[in-house]
């Protein structure tokens, strides 16, 4: 269900707060390790369209962009939450299932965070019932008072669109607890691995240490969601573009890396269910993610100027 939310505007500053951690070529790639996680499964669907279920779309989704990041990036590794139909881990409830995720997703030092999932407007699928008042009558036999009536009619479900979220920025002690206890996160050398091994992740150094990766993890997952909202518009799509939800997501704030949920669509509506459940729509998808990818990887790692990160623009499309 749509939820309350707040755009994030993106502006050439997040460039400025990337490049300012890589001014330096970097001795090893930055982008080594992504952690992909299909939405909900098992005993949680998630939202539902006229054939379809969230998990199993996210799910699809996901192994694709997978075995293409594989093709792509032969050098990064992998890691899923989940390959099959499962609540992750085995989960008996969803709490403990995004706490898994998160725990897989910091055990495994990822470097990115990508999460997939599918939307809904609110309504029941295809079309919902509404109403409007056609006139008024009195009821009552000493006081009368005068009520409305009401006529039912149903309205096409036409609610399109991509759209891409970060953690919201007030929960950001959430997002240090994370980056602490991944352990900065990031790339680090010999020598300084071994002095986080002695680090006591609970000081004020550490504290600081993980303020630091906050600003670079947020600028780092508002230009990869930034990048992959635009390929979805160059592909035709109309994007919502990035947002963060007033009340945050659990996932997306446990996640001591950069973290993005991506919303491939609306099961909602009729055409789009379809588009989302083919392979010509999920081929074209994980196309637009892996192009967003590459983008990104040349960025952080600075073989680019990441400004394809500026200016998205919604357009009306599929």
């Amino acid at each position: 269900m749509m939820k309350k939310m707040t755009c994030l505007l993106i502006l050439p500053v997040i460039i400025c707060s990337i490049t300012a951690f890589t001014t330096r070529p970097p001795q090893k790639p930055v982008l080594r390790t992504i952690i992909i996680d299909p939405g909900h499964g098992g005993f949680d669907p998630g939202t539902e369209g006229l054939f379809s279920k969230e998990k199993d779309v996210a799910l699809s989704i996901s192994l694709k962009l997978g075995k293409a990041i594989e093709e792509a990036f032969p050098d990064i590794k992998l890691v899923y939450t989940r390959t099959t139909d499962i609540m992750p881990g085995n989960m008996p409830t969803k709490g403990q299932g995004l706490h898994y995720r998160a725990e897989v997703a910091n055990k495994s030092k990822g470097d990115l965070f990508i999460c997939i999932h599918a939307n809904n407007d609110g309504h029941t699928p295809g079309t919902y019932a509404a109403h409007r008042v056609i006139g008024h009558k009195y009821v009552g036999k000493k006081k009368k008072r005068r009520v409305p009536i009401y006529e039912t009619y149903y309205v096409k479900n036409t609610r399109v669109g991509t759209g891409s979220y970060i953690w919201k920025a007030d929960r950001n002690v959430f997002k240090g607890n994370a980056i602490s206890e991944a352990e900065g996160g990031g790339e680090v050398d010999d020598s300084t691995e071994k002095a986080a091994n002695a680090f006591d992740m609970s000081s004020p150094e550490a504290k600081i240490k993980a303020q630091l990766y906050e600003k670079k993890y947020f600028a780092n997952s508002a230009l990869f969601a930034t990048l992959v909202e635009n390929e979805f518009v160059k592909a035709g799509r109309h994007s919502d573009g990035v947002m963060q939800r007033d009340e945050g997501i659990q996932v997306l704030q446990a996640t001591g890396m950069p973290s993005v949920l991506i919303e491939t669509g609306f099961l909602s509506n009729k055409e789009e269910e379809i588009y989302l459940n083919s392979e010509e729509g999920q081929d074209e998808i994980v196309r637009n993610i892996v192009d967003a990818l590459r983008k990104y990887k040349d960025t952080i790692e600075g073989h680019a100027s990441g400004t394809e990160a500026n200016g998205t623009s919604n357009t009306s499309g599929r």
